[in-house]
């Protein structure tokens, strides 16, 4: 208990600043101007699919399904209404107690400091501040809690119910979840006899698949803006090991960290290939070297030439990793969340090699593992501030993430709203540079040459926004120019009836078109 205490006070202690941070990147989209989510009473909705019309790029297939992080967003604005501290709050929360989770599932495993050790290096981790300090990362911190709680009723043996209905928590809160169907298949291949976990788990599965696909009617979609996501499986492949790279160097050194990475490796160069993947062969050589211990006592006291628990959360680590390698292509190259499962794996490993080495813990090594832990808590500290708002977190990280399309656009967005239009501009302008297939860059860019009454370019760049995807600002912005600005009174209504045919209930079209309507009664 008082190891658990100290868990929640440190966790307190590192991200209470987090707390008071804003809402930043996609959280004014998922939260603020989502009316899903505005009300408890849209409950039905939540397993039919969440419809986003986002500018970020996390919202990118139109239709988002995750009904239980929709659900957790409802809950705390009908409670506390649109203030970010409650969300932050929840968020922290559901991180501390996956922490604990780890702690009590290692305990099973491990002696008690190496369990208590390893879930603090999870909890004060840098590269889980992002799942942390983001409130649209809630889905990640749902899947993993439930996930956690799913994992842990099985190796203590309870309802098996119970099992299969986190696993299904965990599905509903994030696809990825998933990864736990594998590992808890493991861990029933490996360490149980008795598989009558398993019709759970599979009931599980199906009861997601058939509300995901059946009723919500959303599949599994491509995602065509990262660069990464506009390539064909084959030149997907040369990226992974800088991938990999990417997750065990912020592992081990979590200096430069960044969010919005839209990077992906065209060429078979030391840097970014031969280098990354030297790296990489080296590292799982390790890996599977450690695998092979001359004895090795299983814990339930039977021997084996297989260091089986080892083996188990390798599978884990690999499992986890092997989501978010690009095999399918997803809406970014690499995110720090997605680390936030592998994780697991990687310390269970690190775990298992120091309890059966039988480590003798003296003072000076408790000094040593007191140290990493400082270390890594004072930097995830800073990292928080970070997240303070938009503007710092968009011009911090654009020093160290290059090439980003979505991290140019949002900064620009956010010099935008100080008044430095100047440099606003700039970015957009990078922005439509890197990507001249999205919209909202235009649409911004577009905002900027309307400020300057520049409307026949700012047009241009509406309609720009238009062709690329759509998009229901883009046809706001352009309608009210060719009302206020335009020449052409046929071509208007033209536009403008295409435009409430699509958007049929949107309040600033509706409006528009009531004033034009008017406007030439006149």
């Amino acid at each position: 208990m008082k190891k658990i205490l100290i868990i929640i006070l440190l966790g307190l202690l590192i991200y209470s600043y987090s707390l008071f941070n804003g809402f930043v990147w996609d959280d004014e989209e998922q939260v603020v101007n989502n009316q899903v989510v505005h009300s408890i009473s849209n409950l039905p909705q939540f397993f039919q699919g969440s419809t986003f019309n986002s500018g970020g790029t996390n919202s990118l297939a139109g239709l988002y399904y995750k009904p239980m992080m929709t659900i957790g967003f409802s809950l705390v604005y009908s409670i506390f209404g649109p203030q970010p501290f409650f969300f932050h709050l929840l968020s922290l929360s559901l991180h501390i107690g996956s922490s604990i989770l780890i702690y009590l599932i290692f305990l099973q495993f491990f002696s008690n400091p190496i369990a208590f050790f390893t879930s603090l290096i999870f909890l004060v981790h840098p590269i889980n501040v992002e799942t942390v300090a983001y409130i649209s990362s809630l889905q990640d911190a749902m899947f993993l809690f439930f996930g956690l709680i799913s994992f842990y009723y099985l190796i203590k043996d309870k309802s098996s119910f119970l099992v299969g209905l986190f696993l299904l928590l965990a599905l509903l809160s994030k696809e990825t979840a998933i990864g736990f169907f594998f590992v808890i298949i493991m861990y029933l291949f490996l360490f149980k006899k008795e598989k009558k976990t398993l019709p759970y788990l599979l009931f599980s599965l199906f009861t997601y698949l058939f509300l995901r696909l059946a009723v919500a009617g959303i599949f599994f979609q491509k995602h065509g803006l990262s660069p990464i996501s506009r390539m064909v499986f084959w030149e997907r492949l040369i990226s992974i090991p800088k991938i990999i790279f990417y997750y065990l160097k912020n592992f081990f050194y979590p200096v430069n960290l960044g969010i919005s990475q839209h990077w992906a490796v065209r060429t078979l160069d030391f840097q970014n290939f031969w280098g990354p993947l030297f790296t990489v062969l080296i590292f799982f050589l390790i890996l599977i070297f450690m695998s092979f211990p001359r004895t090795c006592l299983r814990k339930q006291g039977r021997e084996s030439s297989f260091n089986l628990l080892y083996i188990f959360f390798l599978f884990w680590f690999v499992i986890g990793l092997g989501m978010h390698l690009q095999l399918v292509s997803l809406d970014m190259t690499v995110a720090d969340r997605w680390f936030y499962f592998p994780m697991i794996g990687l310390l269970g490993m690190i775990g298992s090699l120091f309890d059966k080495s039988k480590i003798q813990m003296t003072k000076s090594k408790y000094i040593i593992i007191i140290l990493v832990i400082i270390t890594l808590s004072l930097r995830s500290f800073v990292r928080t501030l970070d997240w303070k708002n938009g503007l710092t977190l968009f011009s911090k990280d654009i020093k160290i993430v290059s090439g980003s399309f979505d991290l140019e656009n949002n900064l620009g967005v956010e010099l935008f709203r100080a008044g430095d239009y100047k440099n606003a501009k700039i970015h957009f302008k990078n922005s439509t540079k890197i990507a001249p297939f999205w919209w909202t860059n235009w649409n911004n860019l577009g905002a900027i040459y309307e400020r300057e009454k520049n409307y026949q370019t700012a047009a241009e760049y509406y309609q720009k926004a238009i062709d690329n995807g759509q998009y229901y600002l883009a046809y706001e912005n352009l309608a009210k120019i060719l009302v206020l600005h335009g020449k052409d009174q046929e071509k208007t209504e033209e536009f403008l009836q295409t435009a409430l045919r699509l958007l049929p209930e949107n309040e600033n079209l509706l409006l528009i078109n009531t004033y034009f309507q008017e406007k030439n009664k006149k």
